[in-house]
């Protein structure tokens, strides 16, 4: 996993917001795992087409936070995603 790695939704995976806030459970195993708001953002724009650095950079705008801190951030969390078959590389 690296900042130019694309991720997409895995087509296993369903997903609902709450407060703000993503679930994502994996419908073949029933396991779930909870994104808080920045993760959510971040869930809703795997569709493959930007990478995890155009993603990074994005937040890191709209949130007026350093982009270092955010691609760092994003990397952790895709790893996280990756392993528990959340995603998948586009």
């Amino acid at each position: 996993m690296d900042p130019i790695s694309r991720l997409k939704q895995a087509p296993n995976v369903t997903f609902q917001t709450v407060a703000g806030e993503a679930i994502l459970i994996r419908l073949d195993t029933g396991t779930y795992f909870s994104l808080n708001k920045v993760g959510t953002e971040f869930w809703e724009m795997l569709e493959g087409s930007q990478t995890i650095e155009e993603q990074a950079a994005s937040l890191a705008a709209k949130y007026n936070v350093d982009l270092e801190i955010v691609r760092a951030d994003l990397l952790e969390l895709a790893t996280a995603l990756l392993e528990e078959k959340l995603v998948e590389i586009a």
